[in-house]
C-alpha cells in the first residue's frame, strides 16, 4: 500500500469497480466483482475484468438481491472464492486509486470482505465517487433527481450493457467519469 507521503494523486491508475451482493446487510456478501484499470492522465484501459464468487451463506441472502444482481447457480458454476477473488482484485489495485458509484457501499463491503480472508489493501486510501461527482458537476441543472447510473447514463449517451451486472457499471461508471471529468 502507498502511503500520504508518497502520493501524487495525479499519477494513479484508477481502478472503476462495481460489486454486486447478497443483500445490503453487513451479513450479506459479495458475490460478483467487475472493474477496469485505466491509466493516470490518458483514462486509457490497461484491464478489464469480472469475477464471479461463490457465496457462503447463499440461505441468509435477500432474494431480491439476488435477482437484481442476476444470479443464478447455472451462471456462478465457475465461481471462485472469496480469498481467490480478492486476491486476484488485488493483483489489479495496487498503487491505485478506486472508482465508484455510490463508492460507499461498495468500499464498506470490500473492506469487510478483505478482512474476513486477512488480506489488506493495496490502494490509495482515498477514493473517487462519480455520484458525489455528479451532484457538484449537475447540481440544480434539473438532469437528474437521484444522480443514478440509469439516469446519468442516458443523459451522458453511456450504454449500460446489463445494469446490475459488475462489470457492466464499472464500464458505465468509467464512462460516466469521463464525461463529468471534461465538464
Amino acid at each position: 500500500m502507498i502511503t500520504k507521503e508518497e502520493v501524487v494523486v495525479d499519477n494513479l491508475d484508477l481502478v472503476f469497480f462495481d460489486t454486486e451482493l447478497t443483500g445490503l446487510d453487513t451479513k450479506h456478501e459479495i458475490i460478483e466483482i467487475g472493474f477496469i484499470k485505466a491509466k493516470a492522465k490518458t483514462f486509457e484501459v490497461i484491464a478489464e475484468k469480472q469475477i464471479r464468487i461463490k457465496p457462503e451463506r447463499l440461505s441468509e441472502a435477500n432474494p431480491e438481491s439476488l435477482k437484481i444482481a442476476g444470479y443464478s447457480q447455472r451462471e456462478w458454476e465457475g465461481a471462485v472464492s472469496l480469498t481467490e477473488a480478492l486476491t486476484d482484485f488485488l493483483t489489479y489495485t495496487d498503487g491505485a486509486m478506486l472508482v465508484g458509484h455510490n463508492l460507499p457501499i461498495d468500499w464498506l463491503f470490500l473492506k469487510k470482505s478483505m478482512d474476513e480472508c486477512g488480506l489488506a489493501p493495496n490502494f490509495y486510501y482515498k477514493g473517487l465517487d462519480t455520484f458525489s461527482l455528479a451532484w457538484q458537476k449537475l447540481y440544480g441543472t434539473g438532469v437528474c433527481k437521484r444522480y443514478s447510473l440509469s439516469e446519468l447514463a442516458p443523459h451522458f449517451g453511456v450504454s449500460m450493457g446489463k445494469h446490475h451486472r459488475a462489470l457492466d457499471d464499472a464500464r458505465t461508471t468509467y464512462e460516466v467519469f469521463k464525461k463529468l471529468a471534461a465538464l
